[in-house]
C-alpha cells in the first residue's frame, strides 16, 4: 500500500511542477513595451514639435521623463 501511495504522490508532482514552471516563466518573459523617444523639437522661430509621434505617444513620453511633484 505504501508502495502505491508514494507512486501517486512522485506522479502527481512529476506532473504538477513543468506546468507550474511554464506559468511562472510566461509571467516573467513579459515587459512593457518602451516609450518611444519623442523628445520636443524647437527650432529657430519656436516650438515645432515632433512630428514623428502622435498626440499619445508625445503624452507618454512627457509623463515618462517629466519630475514628480514634491
Amino acid at each position: 500500500m505504501r508502495f502505491v501511495t508514494a507512486t501517486l504522490v512522485l506522479l502527481i508532482l512529476a506532473l504538477c511542477l513543468p506546468a507550474e514552471a511554464a506559468k511562472r516563466k510566461r509571467v516573467r518573459a513579459w515587459q512593457p513595451p518602451p516609450v518611444k523617444d519623442c523628445t520636443r523639437i524647437n527650432g529657430r522661430w519656436g516650438y515645432y514639435g515632433n512630428p514623428w509621434c502622435t498626440p499619445a505617444e508625445q503624452d507618454a513620453w512627457d509623463r515618462a521623463t517629466s519630475r514628480p511633484v514634491r
